[in-house]
């Protein structure tokens, strides 16, 4: 069970990069190899990221999590609407220093 497990884990984080000019020869092998063995590529445009190509579950799930996380934020937003913006801008960059302090312990 732990050996599947962590192979499993690997998989998550395992990426391809490729360019778009090889993407688009090979856009049917990535493709199946998305769909079927769980792949995952960046395709590079000038040198850059340009876009991912990752298994619909991964894409599914990414979406229900951000669409979660707005929820959060409209239900952040209607609770403190009279809230001074200002304010909270100090409050969340405290907050984000304080994590980042944390982390780096």
């Amino acid at each position: 069970m732990y050996k599947r497990y962590a192979v499993e884990k690997v998989r998550e984080t395992m990426e391809r990069q490729m360019g778009v000019t090889e993407a688009r020869k090979q856009l049917a092998r990535i493709v199946d190899e998305v769909k079927y063995k769980g792949e995952n590529y960046i395709i590079i445009r000038h040198g850059q990221p340009a876009a991912a190509v990752v298994p619909m579950e991964v894409y599914r799930r990414w979406k229900q999590e951000r669409e979660e996380l707005f929820g959060v934020i409209r239900e952040i937003q209607a609770a403190n609407a009279d809230a001074d913006p200002d304010q909270v801008m100090k409050e969340v960059l405290e907050a984000q220093q304080s994590v980042r302090k944390i982390a780096a312990e």
